[in-house]
């Protein structure tokens, strides 16, 4: 009899399984559901309750229990996700979210329990069960952090320090300007009152190697020396010390052991927009070993003011300000003004990023910096100064930016209006830069002005120090600054700075400078016969100027650029990842940009190259080093599932070269590499279709031993001029890349054939 009842009801399941569903079907499958789970039947039970659950997705309460013998069968996978529907319908039900904890912890993802079992406790604050899973997983993880410190050694946090610009500066030049002083004085007191804070390591790149080097800490001591005595220190002996071998602190295997041991951050006070591939090597040691990297920013100016910048300086420093805000960790600055700048034209690329930056004032004491120096007696300086006369001293590049015309129709202005031998000399001391040729004409054309206003490039630390002290005041203007390092001198040689009241500049000055009224001549004029002719006045000024001086000691600079650098987190890496897509539908030119204004696409050059195997940006594209470079590609959610189009176009050499072409999802390969011979001198297009559920994909381009550019040049792979993904469907966009060069609308013209042949990949 048992037998015939357990027959029928098979026959009687199958029926109402295969017949069309009906309520009577789902009744007996969602009791049949029960009573196989009461028989802990379970994984029978999660059928029967699946087959219910077709027609009737919206009954929260049978996922659940869809769930629960999933979980019970050991399908944790399956219950998690039938917990997950069940959430869909039940978003507000703290049981479900424990049940999903419960899920988690048992599959092993602790932290992502105590995420559900935190989202029950605030759905229902009595529920007791997901307070005491929190309070036994926090206890559990902790005790395994605390195991896995014990068995993994501290990393120390050491600080390298980058010093290109300064090696390649005083490779030129013997007297260091503010950019190279924050350097000495920063790294100095690194190695000194904050060696043990900061376990400094000391590198250069070097261009003809295409690596850092270490650079020895005795070897920065004799620099240091000789841009302090750099008067002093004989020619020869001073160019020896770029010469000097420094394996005296690493050998290669024990640098990079440096950088395998220890947390390191890659600190450059300098600027590094000048560097080729700076940001490859950046991102090589960051894969490598996990570094971060904090640059310093001077300041945005060719951003700020590109009219008083060469043009090719604009289009570089867009270029690699485009890159950076997705390569660093953070960045400090020299004012509160330049970080508002940098922070302004980084949420113009990314609007919902705060770029982390740190302002650090350069308010140094100079004559503190200075006193153990002798100065130069002011007899020393006549055959530079005139003769019995008294002077104003502007300490500033010669360059349109500085905006001497103002201060030399200033001085026109005196001349006119007062006599000749009462209105004092203006020196202007600094080097030539960019487009000072408006103020050298000026001064050409009127000989009684140009009696009155002396040139020099430069002179000594000591003699510097002499005119700052000598000087009747000190004058500075400019249309932009980042901080304004020669008002800080000033008062620090106690001597009045009357400043232009813009920028950061009233942050150098603070309340001790006299302002005048920026691009006003006639504001200025008024301040400069104050000052000039009211000796009474000046002297007041003088003695406020003394008393409300904001300065404080190189060692304390020091040690606020130390400690704000120490505190910056990691984060280019997730920043990456998270907002790193390539453009759909727009062909991306891998070489220099002409573009005045920073955007995500002028910095797809930098980001996208990846690896070592690069040669630097040119204006055509860029060579492969021999061998197989790398493009990453990562693809926005709009492209996942697509049926995509990849067009690649290359530059051949001198010589036919084989070129091997391989796409890689997830690190496995599309297919088997395409391979073609691009023809010496010629430009030749490639195309390829595929689909990736994934956005991580890359493109390695593997032109084998590669061949020579010529003699003394370098040996390059294969030339990439321009890549583009689009939708397979985008006919406009597959129109506009073949439309763009010259080699693919002549194939247009002489054979018709509007659209490139492409190579089907396919994932196996």
């Amino acid at each position: 009899m048992r037998k015939l009842l357990r027959k029928l009801r098979k026959y009687t399941e199958t029926r109402l399984l295969r017949a069309e569903p009906t309520f009577e079907t789902a009744v007996f499958l969602k009791s049949e559901g029960d009573r196989l789970r009461d028989d802990q039947r379970w994984t029978e039970a999660a059928a029967s309750y699946a087959a219910y659950l077709e027609t009737h997705a919206d009954d929260w309460p049978i996922w659940v229990q869809r769930g629960h013998c999933l979980k019970e069968a050991g399908d944790l996978t399956g219950g998690l996700a039938a917990y997950h529907q069940a959430l869909i319908h039940a978003p507000n039900d703290s049981d479900l979210q424990l049940q999903i904890g419960h899920a988690l912890k048992l599959l092993g993802q602790p932290e992502e329990a105590i995420k559900a079992y935190r989202a029950a406790l605030a759905l229902d604050e009595g529920n007791s069960d997901a307070e005491a899973e929190i309070a036994t997983l926090e206890q559990v993880l902790a005790l395994a952090k605390a195991e896995h410190q014990k068995a993994t050694p501290p990393r120390a946090t050491r600080l390298m320090f980058d010093i290109t610009d300064l090696v390649q500066y005083m490779k030129e030049w013997r007297i260091p300007t503010g950019i190279q002083r924050v350097q000495l004085n920063v790294i100095y007191h690194a190695l000194t009152a904050f060696a043990e804070r900061a376990n400094p390591i000391i590198i250069h790149f070097d261009q003809s190697l295409g690596t850092w080097l270490p650079i020895s800490q005795e070897t920065f001591f004799a620099l240091h020396d000789a841009a302090e005595s750099s008067d002093s220190v004989d020619e020869g002996d001073f160019l020896a010390l770029f010469e000097m071998p420094d394996s005296s602190l690493f050998n290669e295997a024990e640098f990079e052991q440096q950088l395998e041991d220890n947390d390191v951050i890659l600190v450059n006070l300098g600027t590094s927009w000048w560097i080729e591939n700076y940001f490859l090597k950046i991102r090589d040691l960051r894969k490598k070993y996990g570094i971060r990297y904090v640059p310093m920013i001077h300041d945005v100016i060719p951003l700020m003011m590109p009219e008083h910048c060469a043009e090719r300086l604009v289009e570089e420093f867009s270029q690699w300000f485009s890159t950076l805000v997705l390569e660093v960790d953070g960045a400090v600055t020299n004012s509160q003004w330049s970080a508002m700048d940098v922070r302004h034209h980084a949420s113009r690329l990314l609007p919902d990023f705060n770029l982390p930056v740190h302002p650090v004032a350069l308010n140094g004491d100079m004559r503190r910096y200075l006193s153990e120096r002798d100065i130069a007696p002011i007899d020393s300086l006549r055959h530079i100064l005139p003769p019995a006369a008294s002077f104003v001293l502007c300490v500033s590049t010669l360059e349109s930016r500085k905006n001497h015309v103002l201060l030399f129709k200033a001085w026109e202005s005196l001349l006119d209006k007062h006599d000749a031998a009462s209105v004092p000399f203006l020196i202007c001391l600094g080097k030539s830069g960019w487009l000072f040729e408006e103020g050298a004409e000026f001064l050409r054309s009127r000989p009684a002005l140009n009696s009155k206003i002396m040139l020099i490039s430069s002179v000594s630390d000591s003699a510097l120090e002499t005119l700052y002290r000598e000087s009747l005041f000190t004058i500075f203007n400019s249309f932009y600054e980042g901080w304004g390092l020669p008002v800080t001198e000033s008062l620090s040689y106690g001597t009045l700075p009357l400043v232009a009241c813009h920028t950061s500049l009233s942050e150098a000055g603070g309340r001790a400078a006299v302002y005048f009224r920026a691009d006003d001549v006639n504001d200025l004029v008024a301040k400069l016969e104050l000052l000039i002719f009211n000796d009474e006045r000046r002297q007041e000024l003088r003695d406020h100027a003394c008393a409300n001086a904001n300065l404080r000691e190189w060692r304390a600079v020091a040690e606020d650029f130390i400690e704000k650098i120490l505190k910056i987190e990691a984060s280019a890496s997730a920043r990456q990842e998270a907002l790193l897509r390539v453009p759909i539908g727009r062909p991306i030119h891998l070489g220099k940009s002409d573009a005045l204004i920073p955007s995500l696409d002028l910095a797809m050059a930098n980001l996208l190259r990846d690896g070592l195997n690069w040669h630097r940006l040119e204006d055509w594209g860029c060579w492969t080093a021999p061998g197989a470079a790398m493009i990453r590609l990562p693809l926005p959610d709009e492209a996942l599932g697509q049926d995509l189009l990849l067009y690649l176009r290359l530059r051949g050499t001198a010589v036919d070269t084989s070129v091997k072409i391989q796409c890689s999802i997830d690190g496995k390969p599309l297919s088997e590499p395409a391979q073609r011979v691009i023809g010496d001198g010629t430009r030749h297009s490639l195309g390829f279709r595929f689909r990736s559920d994934s956005r991580n994909l890359t493109l390695a381009i593997d032109a084998g031993q590669g061949s020579s550019l010529g003699p003394g040049d370098r040996d390059v792979g294969i030339g990439v001029t321009h890549f583009m993904i689009c939708r397979a469907d985008d006919l406009k966009a597959k129109q506009d890349f073949m439309m763009r060069f010259p080699e693919l609308q002549e194939r247009i013209r002489l054979e018709q054939d509007t659209m490139l042949k492409v190579t089907e990949l396919q994932l196996h």
